[in-house]
């Protein structure tokens, strides 16, 4: 079969899904964001006409002059109502487009323009079944663009849009194929460019000519003029014959039927990527057997690697967490960040060492030797030079070799769908394990489909937002957890429709490439893990975080996703800037890569500042208010514990900042907030001055309430040991009084505590106060070590205080200035704690009623 009757195949088959019953519906679909109501003649007479011209396709042979008649029968029947006939700017913009174009065939029919109308007829219905081709495998611009051009070139009486009659063929005494259509339409554009070229070459030259000779004489001012407005209008008609061209080729573009994807096996189930479950998507033990992927023998699964190769072994492993032993409150449900944020570091055994000498290797036994996606993250700290990695001049010759195998090989090389799996892998970051599944690639629960573009989609898994009375959905920073990551449409089609390869091509794939690039360690991992070390090694601006967020890193390794704030543009902007990198050649196209719909992404828990300054404004009125000094004791307590949080990003748990751990003189607070935890996690968190202020008065408060309160002797011992900086919680809640006890004493805060007293002011887990704190100092750009070492979310090996590290206490107390704008934009630095007055509550009283006479 030849290439051109391929192509009439094929365009054949995308036009056989187009009748009248599909027609009528479309019609009332098309550009119609008013959703306007179309009266049925209306709706009628677009369908025919379409349908007309559908025909007309399809039967090329038939002279257009069967078609020129159909459309006139149509209009003389004068579908669209005369309260729709008003010929104006205004009138013409309240209906759909496809309505638009309709109305002006029918005026031209009813003032009898007799000028060129029967070539305008038929180009106006071309336009307008084109519209509708465009609304199967296109964008809703393509389908206003040709619409809209053609409409303008109808109704405006400037030339900038009438020159198009002129330039378009009389195609009313031929026939009407694709291919004599887009000849034309290429004709025009090109002519259009040369004409805009030639004038702007003009324009530089005259401009030049001015700078030189310094000539203002009038005449040569009003050429240059001209020039310049004869380049505008050539502009206007090149814009305009552009989109009209591009809309075309995208509604007839001859493409190849999609391949299907395949189904997986029925033992294997494919789930949506939801990081808050840590599962892999490929257990280790599990096969592709249809493709003898690996056997029982352990060793078979070593993709071709030397015996005793620790790093890509595939021993059994034991991976197992310590418990989350969280708080649990009455009415509150512990959150998932809460839980993935209270989970100490993996602890890695071995069922058998691959080597004996490992036993008495401690570092060897502390590294994580599964290698799977899950772990690449805690790879930050490996140097340069350590063959777990490749250098960048290596991931760019590989990114370059994938690219061009997959690419140019013809369809039956097996190579060449190695490489595609292999380029896949290295853009998203998939386990190549779990690609070769059959059905994997092209799994709608994994690879979606839109118009023209082929995504993946994952779900970061963050806890909803709590909306009720106090608090509503623009409280929050964040709009979504969702994130896109796009894919080239030409590579997933490519592995669709190619056969999966068995183990020993792929090897011997990963063997021959290996040697042709002269990289000895190059592995399947290395390749799997290429797009996390780009993004978080070489691409500007960007870091580990960001790549945790792109690459699917699990939740319990990479905790600090769950507090983040970015746009989903920005994050695309990172990707494409790291696939720019792997693209050194430039050879791969990155046009597939567009902006998505904007939107925020991250933590459903964290508020907006407007929002947490107007709940701190609430909190100091309700203490204000209180009626008696216990009330106000307590009141002034949980308001202080609030501001404690807020200016620290605590984990917001029971008997906070106890007084040995607190320096209010040099600023520092030593804090471990897993109080429940056997292992310590104790970090330095710098004293903003307001916090400080606010705690030494908290202090004066205590004390100043003792004085008052001497009977109370359980409560007063309590208080000497704060004074004294003992083991003792500073924020304290006076305990309701016993029926045996002659005073009230004194008991730590819980968070129920927290949450059930300030309930009608925001009613939601008090742990929204460290998602704040997270990303405020992530939009105030603290940079993310220190922000991990201040938060608590450091990874494994990567303590910012440890051998390794290049952070210093002077580096994190610099971030008490962060804390201090917090507290400013807060107002809590204006904020002063008093002792309760009952002189000036009354008084408050008073004030409040003159105020509300007013």
């Amino acid at each position: 079969m030849t290439e051109n009757a391929e192509n009439a195949e094929n365009n054949h088959e995308e036009r056989e899904w187009l009748n009248a019953q599909a027609l009528t519906d479309i019609v009332k679909k098309i550009d119609n964001e008013q959703n306007f109501i179309y009266p049925e003649a209306v709706s009628t007479a677009i369908s025919e006409i379409t349908l007309a011209v559908h025909n007309s396709y399809k039967q090329p042979d038939d002279n257009t002059q069967n078609l020129l008649r159909l459309i006139l029968q149509v209009l003389q029947r004068r579908p669209v109502p005369r309260l729709f006939m008003t010929i104006s700017k205004s009138e013409l913009a309240k209906k759909p487009l496809i309505l638009q174009l309709l109305i002006l065939m029918q005026h031209s029919i009813n003032e009898h323009q007799n000028d060129y109308l029967q070539k305008r007829l038929i180009w106006l219905a071309i336009a307008m079944h084109t519209s509708v081709l465009l609304t199967q495998h296109s964008t809703k611009q393509h389908t206003k663009n040709i619409l809209m051009q053609f409409k303008q070139a109808q109704f405006s009486a400037s030339l900038r849009r009438k020159w198009l009659w002129q330039a378009l063929p009389d195609i009313a005494q031929t026939e009407i194929r694709t291919e004599r259509v887009l000849s034309v339409l290429d004709s025009i554009l090109e002519q259009k460019k040369s004409e805009f070229e030639l004038l702007d070459d003009k324009q530089a030259t005259y401009t030049e000519e001015k700078k030189v000779a310094k000539d203002k004489s009038n005449e040569k001012a009003k050429l240059t003029e001209k020039v310049k407005n004869n380049k505008t209008d050539a502009k206007a008609k090149l814009s305009q014959i552009e989109k009209i061209t591009t809309a075309y080729q995208n509604a007839h573009a001859l493409r190849k039927p999609r391949p299907k994807r395949k189904k997986p096996p029925k033992h294997i189930k494919i789930k949506a990527i939801n990081l808050a479950v840590n599962t892999s998507r490929l257990p280790l033990d599990s096969t592709a057997t249809s493709h003898n992927w690996s056997t029982t023998t352990l060793s078979n699964d070593a993709w071709g690697n030397t015996r005793d190769d620790i790093e890509h072994s595939a021993i059994a492993i034991d991976l197992a967490f310590l418990d989350a032993n969280t708080e649990s409150y009455e009415g509150l449900t512990t959150s998932f960040e809460e839980r993935i944020d209270h989970y100490e570091a993996p602890y890695v055994s071995y069922g058998e060492y691959p080597n004996p000498l490992i036993k008495h290797s401690i570092p060897l036994q502390t590294i994580d030797l599964s290698l799977q996606q899950n772990y690449m993250s805690q790879r930050n700290l490996a140097l340069n030079s350590n063959t777990r990695l490749l250098s960048l001049a290596g991931y760019q010759a590989l990114f370059a070799a994938l690219n061009q195998d997959a690419s140019t090989l013809p369809e039956s090389e097996t190579d060449k769908t190695c490489a595609g799996i292999l380029l896949l892998s290295m853009i998203t970051g998939l386990p190549v394990k779990s690609l070769l599944i059959p059905g994997y690639i092209g799994h709608p629960r994994i690879f979606n489909f839109k118009g023209k573009k082929y995504y993946i989609e994952h779900s970061l898994g963050i806890t909803e937002k709590s909306t009720n009375q106090t608090l509503l959905e623009n409280d929050y920073e964040n709009t979504s957890d969702t994130i896109k990551v796009p894919l080239p449409l030409w590579l997933i089609d490519d592995l669709l429709a190619c056969e999966l390869p068995l183990k020993e091509g792929f090897t011997a794939y990963l063997a021959a490439l290996r040697s042709s690039l002269g990289l000895p360690y190059l592995s399947v991992n290395r390749i799997e893990t290429a797009l996390h070390v780009v993004l978080s090694r070489y691409t500007p601006d960007c870091h580990a975080h960001i790549a945790d967020i792109i690459c699917r890193t699990p939740a319990s390794h990479a905790p600090a996703m769950y507090y983040s704030s970015h746009t989903s543009e920005a994050l695309m902007a990172h990707y494409k800037s790291a696939l720019s990198i792997f693209n050194s050649n430039s050879d791969f196209d990155l046009t597939y890569i567009i902006a998505w719909r904007k939107y925020t992404v991250g933590s459903g828990f964290a508020l907006k500042i407007e929002t947490v300054f107007d709940i701190i404004n609430e909190m100091k009125y309700w203490t204000d208010q209180s009626s008696n000094d216990e009330e106000h004791f307590n009141r002034t307590s949980i308001f202080v514990w609030f501001v404690f949080c807020l200016l620290t990003g605590v984990r917001p748990n029971n008997g906070l900042g106890k007084m040995y751990d607190i320096d209010l003189d040099m600023g520092w607070l030593l804090i471990n907030d897993k109080p429940v935890k056997k292992v310590k996690s104790d970090r330095l968190i710098p004293l903003c001055p307001t916090l400080i202020r606010h705690l030494t008065d908290y202090r004066a408060y205590l004390i100043n309430y003792q004085a008052k309160h001497q009977g109370y002797h359980e409560a007063s011992a309590i208080i000497d040991n704060i004074r004294l900086g003992n083991d003792e919680a500073l924020l304290k809640l006076l305990s309701e009084r016993a029926p045996t006890a002659h005073s009230p004493t004194l008991k730590d805060i819980k968070r129920g505590d927290a949450y059930h007293m300030t309930k009608h002011i925001i009613d939601t887990n008090p742990y929204w106060t460290r998602h704040f704190v997270r990303t405020q100092l992530e939009k105030r750009g603290v940079s993310l070590s220190l922000i991990n070492t201040v938060i608590g979310h450091e990874k494994a090996r990567q303590e910012a205080l440890g051998r390794f590290s290049s952070s210093s206490k002077a580096d994190i107390k610099r971030v008490a200035l962060v804390f201090e704008q917090i507290a400013e934009q807060l107002g809590l630095n204006l904020i002063e704690i008093n002792s309760y007055s009952k002189f000036n509550h009354v008084e408050r009283r008073h004030m409040e009623v003159d105020h509300a006479h007013r």
